[in-house]
């Protein structure tokens, strides 16, 4: 878990019933398909005011904890969300599904997508205005089944409370009440498969795949662009994630790569870098060869089969205009047990991004590279998703959004022989 490095008097201050505290709630889940585990920080959290809208087993035991406690408890599916009802599954036709619900798009229905529940016309107890979103279940061209659940009504939670920070102040007044678990589990599930195991039609077909820019990628990516593409806090995210995942003495490869591999304080023995300009490669100091290659152009890899344990891909997936090949090869070169990370966030450049992508929930972008995962053959399939985070001071988007860039990421594994 990202969290800070509080000083050693906060670590020997204690938090009372009215004190304050920055806070990182997690939520670990699994869709049978994939686990889960998404993070939401608080940067002030009132202990008086909010600590009871937590599940008893972790806001009874605030009180009295120090900087860097931890308290979990386990829910089953229902405890925390609403309990997923068969009522709440309303059977229709596609003529109620109002493709033109966002003005000036025509937005088709498709299985497995969510949709705010406004995108339902005429479907009796459903206003325009309704945005919690609904999945496609079921569709046919005299058929549409739209479950309306809570999209983690299936699943059994453990959440986690981290302590970050005893800050300075007390609350003892009334107010309003901001729920840190609501806006945790607001949007993750839409990260999980339909529940009878068929795969979800993202778009991401021919069509979706394209591009804005469809012209020569070398022409994009001639001039280097010596700068980081996230935030610093978003990409001690990344690193922290990387040093989780890679083994020591690995021999990693870095997909789309440029200057910095975010491999900080990793052990590994041999890195490989594959991009589009020579010369953000060439800066790129903790590389030992370095390539240029246009993987939409060629989707093959320059390695032996099984003498890889690592391939990295860090805010680029979603230019990847033929994912399940280069997914198909990094299988290939990967040792049995080695691992395939992908990590992105909500920023990226439009005209060079499949299509899809702009059109997907930041979550429904997890569900889709999982299942292009799966569909590789991967195995062992985690997500990651990291949010609320305060955007560095010095950070040139700091005037723009209090919050730091959030990280999302999935990872699998090669099957071990």
């Amino acid at each position: 878990m990202n969290t800070k490095a509080p000083s050693t008097l906060l670590h020997e201050t204690v938090v009372d019933v009215h004190g304050l505290a920055s806070m990182t709630l997690a939520v670990n889940w699994s869709d049978g398909r994939a686990r889960h585990e998404d993070q939401l920080h608080v940067e002030k959290f009132s202990i008086w005011r909010e600590a009871d809208l937590l599940p008893a087993g972790i806001g009874t035991r605030i009180p009295g904890m120090q900087a860097g406690d931890e308290a979990q408890v386990i829910l089953q599916a229902g405890e925390l969300t609403p309990p997923w009802k068969n009522c709440r599954e309303i059977a229709t036709r596609p003529m109620h599904f109002d493709r033109n619900y966002r003005r000036g798009l025509d937005v088709r229905p498709r299985l497995g997508r969510f949709y705010p529940q406004g995108f339902l016309h005429g479907v009796k107890g459903i206003f325009k205005e309704a945005l919690q979103p609904f999945r496609i279940t079921e569709l046919s061209a005299e058929r549409l089944v739209a479950d309306l659940n809570h999209p983690l009504a299936h699943f059994d939670m453990e959440v986690k409370f981290h302590l970050d920070e005893v800050l300075p102040g007390h609350d003892r007044g009334g107010g309003r009440c901001d729920n840190p678990l609501d806006n945790l589990l607001q949007y993750p599930g839409l990260a999980a498969p339909l529940p009878d195991g068929q795969e979800t039609d993202y778009g991401d077909d021919a069509d979706g795949m394209s591009r804005m820019d469809e012209r020569d990628d070398a022409l994009f990516y001639r001039k280097p662009r010596i700068v980081e593409h996230l935030d610093a806090c978003a990409l001690k995210t990344v690193n922290d994630l990387y040093r989780r995942l890679i083994p020591a003495q690995a021999v990693v490869l870095d997909l789309m790569a440029s200057f910095d591999s975010h491999l900080q304080a990793v052990p590994f023995s041999k890195l490989h870098v594959l991009g589009m300009n020579q010369e953000e490669l060439s800066t790129n100091t903790a590389a030992n060869d370095r390539m240029v290659q246009d993987l939409n152009e060629s989707p093959t890899l320059p390695f032996d089969t099984d003498s890889l344990d690592a391939v990295l891909c860090t805010a680029s997936v979603e230019y990847l205009t033929r994912p399940r090949e280069i997914l198909s090869e990094t299988l290939r070169v990967l040792r049995p047990g080695g691992v395939m990370a992908f990590t992105f966030s909500n920023r990226w450049f439009p005209t060079k991004a499949i299509h899809i992508w702009s059109e997907l929930h930041e979550f429904e972008r997890l569900g889709m590279v999982t299942q292009w995962m799966q569909q590789a053959g991967f195995s062992g399939l985690h997500t990651f998703s990291s949010r609320g985070w305060p955007r560095p001071t010095d950070d040139r988007h700091a005037g723009t959004t209090p919050f730091s860039d959030p990280v999302y990421a999935v990872w699998g594994f090669k099957t071990e022989a």
